[in-house]
């Protein structure tokens, strides 16, 4: 789904020269991957290598209703070769995002799902690749369930890898004083969607509990799913101003999700919704439960609607985007939306 930033098009269209400028400043070191064991030999034609897993779910909502997905696992510690790499587009679909990466030379794509949100083609949301800051996140948005609209300073959850290795989910914020590089914070700070309050001026380098979040790879959305092991999902939902954007957390959706585990594996997630292949999608609350049970200890939700979308290893589409027509993917004609970000799980050749 589409975040409706209304007003914000231009702005983000201004902000994505910053982005490259303050990307090629970046002092991040290059990755270094852990110590492990080699990887199994190269997997077969249309296998998974060493370290990946993907599964279909089946999971029941009580009432007769059931949800249906897709989860990948990856453990990058017993296979070093597998790769977190989100990427940045002026718009494709994510099988085109798979066929470009496996023609770039870069490594083999295994799983893409579609990344943050963005109105029209423009993106919205925190994108790092390679130590590249590539989109920011949108600084400033308006309000309009108030009159006159509300000016407002959103903070919102990212998910990213250090040089290191590890994983971690913050709320983030790109500050205009260091142009536009991201600070990580403890909360989503200031803002409450239920009742009317919002930050009177955007966060900054100075600001408490604020720190530069130093990541080699990330991307966001909101709102953060998934803190310490705990359900964070309702309470994120409404203090990152998420409801009068699209998002529809309360109800159920298609979703996409990444997260990680306490033992450091990388988790991405895709739900059907809209009873495509019968599936009615989950909440938030209820993705973040489902994702406790993979084991995740963070996680954050990525753009949903007619967006999520879990393109497999031998670059087809796994799931039904609830942009296609019908309900029963049998004979139907895929339709993938043109997002300008995505998340490939890619294994080095």
């Amino acid at each position: 789904m589409k975040l409706k930033f209304l007003g914000f098009a231009l702005l983000a269209v201004c902000v994505c020269a910053v982005c490259c400028m303050c990307g090629s400043d970046s002092k991040t070191p290059d990755y270094e991957f852990p110590d492990g064991p080699d990887p199994d030999p190269d997997p077969q034609p249309g296998d998974y290598p060493a370290g990946l897993t993907v599964t279909e779910f089946t999971d029941d909502l009580g009432g007769g209703k059931q949800c249906l997905g897709f989860v990948a696992v990856a453990d990058l510690k017993a296979n070093p070769k597998l790769r977190f790499c989100p990427q940045f587009s002026a718009a494709k679909r994510p099988t085109e995002y798979f066929a470009d990466f496996a023609a770039s030379g870069k490594g083999v794509p295994c799983v893409v799902v579609n990344g943050g949100f963005f109105g029209g083609t423009t993106s919205v949301s925190l994108l790092v690749a390679d130590g590249e800051l590539r989109s920011l996140a949108a600084q400033e948005d308006l309000y309009r369930k108030t009159e006159p609209p509300t000016v407002y300073y959103p903070v919102r959850a990212a998910f990213g890898q250090s040089a290191d290795g590890s994983f971690e989910a913050v709320w983030a914020y790109c500050v205009r004083d260091e142009s536009g590089q991201p600070y990580a914070f403890p909360s989503p700070l200031g803002n409450d969607e239920r009742t009317g309050t919002f930050m009177s001026a955007p966060p900054s380098s100075l600001t408490e509990g604020g720190r530069r979040w130093e990541v080699r790879q990330a991307v966001g959305a909101g709102p953060m799913l998934v803190r310490d092991g705990k359900n964070v999902a309702e309470e994120s939902y409404w203090r990152e101003v998420l409801d009068h954007g699209g998002v529809s957390g309360l109800s159920r959706q298609p979703r996409t999700a990444i997260g990680a585990t306490a033992d450091g594996k990388l988790v991405v997630l895709v739900c059907d919704g809209r009873n495509k292949r019968g599936s009615k999608g989950f909440t938030l609350p209820e993705l973040a439960d489902k994702l406790i049970s993979l084991g995740c200890t963070e996680a954050v939700n990525l753009d949903g609607g007619g967006s999520s979308t879990f393109v497999g290893r031998e670059g087809k589409v796994l799931n039904m985007p609830s942009d296609t027509e019908g309900t029963d993917p049998a004979g139907a004609a895929i339709v993938e939306r043109r997002i300008p970000t995505a998340v490939v799980i890619a294994a080095e050749e």
